[in-house]
């Protein structure tokens, strides 16, 4: 029964690159629970069996058949929406998922959190020992599925817990867009040059979940991820703008007191004033994890793809 695996966010951006990296790797057991309305052409395609159900609905799951040995908990909402909306997917969710991994005595689960549990905290660099602090909804969202993870977890479901922070790739629907987004407005914009942004490309992710899932020492374990390298935001501007031909967004010189008392987007405005580094000396510790995909290459082959350029075909490593 290990090497039947159930991936919960299939459909997703990140699923859809693990289960990628799965297929690679030579694993063909791959279940995705989806729902009626995902788009599951790709799944299908590669020969991925569906279950469907809704994570939130408690009877949806009951209804699901089937035993796993690993356990793939992707799934998630994300996004600037209220508490309430994000706990029913985030929340209520992992408690169902938790619920059925258990009973049916999964080997591993392993479950996609997210560094915003404690990226209020000040240190640099964020480090998993430190205490819950989310600065938003969805970090609250996400703590508190955690928490239930940690609870099942001393019942004896054999869990890790994985915290990315932002993840960038072909096709990613956030962070890279919104980077792209501030290059096709060309407007000025508020930020500290030096600054410094630990993203995470999706194939370091990917690569990631396949050494927790293979390495019984990850059982139990919380881990940050990101990517090996740490850029300034202006390179990684530069990288953008490189790839869409433009310079780099002009810099509006605004202190950091300023901006957080704008009404409504002080906050937002403030994410460009703050240094973003993560360890990752734990993965490194416990399971000689060291993200394989250099940054630049796979930052640069983002922006190509929201530049609309032919993507180069590049060596993996």
């Amino acid at each position: 029964m290990d090497n039947k695996i159930l991936i919960t966010g299939a459909t997703g951006f990140i699923g859809r690159s693990l289960v990628k990296e799965l297929l690679g790797k030579g694993h063909s057991d791959i279940t995705a629970l989806v729902r009626k309305s995902s788009d599951t052409a790709f799944l299908k395609k590669n020969g991925v069996t569906l279950v469907y159900a809704d994570l939130a609905d408690k009877r949806s799951l009951n209804s699901v058949a089937g035993e796993w040995g690993i356990v793939f908990h992707c799934a998630g909402l994300v996004g600037n929406y209220g508490l309430g909306k994000l706990r029913r997917v985030n929340l209520e969710g992992t408690k169902n998922i938790c619920r059925l991994a258990f009973e049916r005595k999964a080997a591993k689960f392993i479950y996609l959190s997210s560094i915003a549990v404690n990226s209020g905290n000040p240190e640099i660099p964020l480090t998993e020992k430190l205490p819950y602090k989310p600065t938003n909804n969805y970090g609250i969202s996400k703590m508190e599925a955690e928490i239930v993870v940690r609870e099942y977890l001393g019942k004896g479901l054999p869990a890790v817990i994985l915290r990315p922070c932002m993840v960038y790739g072909e096709g990613e629907p956030h962070m890279t867009n919104f980077l792209a987004g501030l290059l096709r407005l060309r407007l000025p914009i508020p930020y500290l040059p030096d600054k410094r942004w630990h993203l995470l490309s999706v194939s370091n992710l990917a690569a990631c979940l396949l050494r927790c899932m293979g390495d019984p020492a990850a059982l139990g374990e919380t881990f940050n991820i990101a990517d090996k390298e740490v850029l300034s935001v202006r390179d990684i501007f530069k990288i953008f703008a490189d790839s869409w031909d433009t310079k780099p967004p002009a810099r509006l010189g605004l202190s950091g007191s300023l901006l957080e008392s704008v009404p409504l987007i002080g906050k937002q405005l403030g994410f460009f004033y703050k240094d973003r580094v993560y360890s990752i000396e734990r993965l490194k510790d416990v399971l000689g994890f060291i993200p394989p995909y250099p940054l630049e290459r796979e930052l640069k082959r983002a922006a190509d793809s929201c530049s609309g350029k032919k993507q180069k075909k590049l060596p993996n490593k």
